[in-house]
């Protein structure tokens, strides 16, 4: 499954069979609470809420699809590696644990902990791409995120 987290709307694409968009994209989630930085926690609760609400009529028909790898080449996601210490590479392979690490680091900025302590980029686009890939793999069940460098298709 492919994710588009830069368009109109949040879009995920497997082959031929499934094209999802969600009633959600990175500008709404800024516009709702995530524009500054670093986020509030109160912020970042909505976020997480928006998310789910626009991702679960969706659920049943994203699971009939593998929920083996979640893959995105959007450049907002690029960061990502570096905040679990991981270097700059053109493919990234992450599973559920590193992703809800790198969001639990993210929650801990929003609770008051200095961005720079723990890597986090001090982007709002970045903060709301996280909760967006976080919530899908955390509710759909996918196992590992595969991250590609922007125009790399696999």
């Amino acid at each position: 499954m492919h994710l588009y987290l830069q368009e109109e709307a949040i879009r995920l694409q497997a082959g031929q069979s499934t094209d999802i968009s969600l009633s959600l994209s990175l500008p709404s989630l800024l516009k709702a609470g995530l524009q500054h930085f670093p986020p509030s926690e109160q912020a970042m609760e909505q976020a997480i809420a928006s998310t789910e609400d626009a991702l679960m009529p969706w659920i049943p028909a994203l699971r009939l699809d593998s929920l083996e790898v979640l893959e995105c080449a959007d450049a907002v996601l690029a960061p990502l590696p570096g905040v679990l210490g991981y270097p700059p590479q053109a493919i990234c392979e992450l599973d559920i644990d590193e992703v809800e690490r790198a969001f639990n680091q993210l929650a801990q900025v929003a609770a008051g902990m200095p961005a720079k302590s723990l890597d986090i980029p001090e982007r709002p686009d970045f903060v709301a791409a996280l909760v967006v890939v976080r919530e899908l793999m955390h509710h759909v069940g996918w196992e590992q995120l595969r991250l590609l460098e922007a125009g790399i298709e696999s």
